[in-house]
């Protein structure tokens, strides 16, 4: 069998396995990327069908502030080809619709809005206030019970189950309520949102081709058939390609397969047993259905912005990316995205009822959908593809306990953080880690 060396092997070419690549080729180390599919970037990557350029998972992309993920890009100078989301934000309850500020300032006005009462709204944000900046809530009870103290009000209820779904990933009884503060903090973190103007492919390809440039290696449709450890440190990974077999040692090797696959490739003999306690505790993926449909006029008048439901069973997130990147689409045409979740996050889950109900809340809201607009395709995210490896709130660290093995990715998202620039942050820890 076929024997190399590497500084680095990192396993899974998604956000944080590029990521972290690019930090560690930038700071003189050899890095090799294996990947088993035969394209980059893994659930934020995108596929061209029916003349569509279509994501595999994400759509929003942070940039520009202090986003880690643009942060990558700029240490290897590789360009990075997003446009700014144009429109607002807007939340639509049943009553009708509350548009955000762009200037901010416009949590007591919604709140206002959803509660229906001025007092009721004043007293409701000198609670979530407190939260923020005195004593920040347990995880010991979710978001919705902390909420519950403080309102019973239907529509403020159904207001954050759309917020938590959308932007957290579970529902709002599946957040913990401290974790659900972290992320109200983090979300001043200065970071602008785009979309790819020609694909999420075309942005993650641009990193890869950095790190190439530099010396190091992205190889596709290789898969890693274990991980190898000695007297407690990983030195490497018995991989396969088209067939031929070969090991590769490396002085670090990091995992963008999920903590759970990690623990599997590397063998869970080889853990310690409070860490498979943490990862035994909760186990859950979080799951997302994903409804993409084509249109040749957008549902909402001129509406250009991303819109968050807590009128719906299902439907939390709708974006018109070619509102943005009109490059997205054939002429004439406009892509719809829609994320919508499942009543339960957890164990088992009723897709199929998710995805008919996602459906029906699209038209409900949109009666033009029955008229003009076709359904692409369905995607469901869970299991070994979801939307996040881990819950939010849930996390593991991104050291494990075998020593120079790393996890990065959405599965030991910093506290607070979600998505890209959780699995971007992720990898700027392993590589000050590294270097450390």
């Amino acid at each position: 069998m076929k024997k190399t060396k590497t500084d680095a092997l990192v396993i899974g070419s998604g956000v944080g396995g590029l990521t972290v690549a690019a930090r560690l080729v930038n700071k003189g180390l050899d890095v090799v990327v294996i990947e088993m599919l035969p394209f980059v970037g893994g659930r934020f990557s995108s596929r061209e069908y029916k003349g569509f350029t279509v994501t595999t998972g994400a759509i929003m992309i942070p940039f520009g502030g202090r986003s880690a993920f643009q942060e990558a890009f700029d240490l290897l100078n590789a360009p990075m080809n997003v446009r700014e989301t144009k429109g607002a934000f807007r939340y639509r309850l049943k009553h009708g619709e509350f548009e955000v500020p762009q200037k901010g300032g416009g949590l007591l006005p919604l709140l206002e809005f959803a509660m229906g009462d001025e007092t009721q709204a004043k007293t409701l944000l000198r609670h979530i206030h407190l939260a923020m900046s005195w004593k920040e809530p347990s995880d010991q009870i979710s978001f919705r019970d902390w909420l519950s103290q403080y309102s019973d009000n239907t529509e403020l209820h159904n207001l954050y189950q759309g917020f938590c779904g959308a932007f957290i990933g579970t529902s709002s009884n599946e957040v913990p309520a401290g974790e659900f503060f972290r992320f109200l903090r983090g979300m001043d973190r200065s970071n602008r949102y785009g979309i790819s103007v020609n694909g999420n492919l075309e942005v993650m390809q641009s990193l890869a081709s950095a790190i190439e440039q530099r010396g190091s290696a992205v190889r596709l449709q290789t898969a890693c058939r274990g991980i190898t450890v000695k007297n407690g440190r990983a030195t490497g990974a018995h991989i396969e390609c088209n067939g031929v077999e070969e090991m590769i040692e490396a002085d670090y090797v990091i995992s963008n397969t999920g903590p759970s696959m990690t623990v599997k490739m590397a063998g869970r003999s080889n853990f310690e047993k409070s860490y498979l306690a943490l990862l035994d505790d909760h186990p859950f993926p979080t799951p997302v259905i994903h409804l993409c449909y084509s249109s040749p006029e957008p549902i909402h008048d001129d509406f250009s912005g991303i819109m968050n439901f807590g009128n719906t069973k299902s439907l939390v997130f709708l974006e018109i990316p070619t509102m943005t990147c009109p490059e997205l689409a054939p002429a004439g045409q406009h892509l719809i995205t829609t994320f919508n979740i499942p009543e339960s996050s957890s164990e088992p889950l009723k897709l199929k009822e998710a995805v008919e109900n996602a459906k029906r809340d699209l038209a409900d809201n949109f009666p033009i959908v029955k008229k003009s607009a076709e359904l692409l395709f369905t995607a469901t995210h869970h299991g070994e593809w979801p939307s996040m490896r881990r819950w939010p709130g849930y996390p593991t660290p991104v050291r494990t306990p075998i020593v120079n093995l790393y996890n990065v990715g959405d599965g030991c998202m910093p506290p607070g953080t979600v998505g890209i620039e959780a699995s971007a942050l992720s990898a700027r820890q392993v590589a000050e880690n590294i270097k450390g």
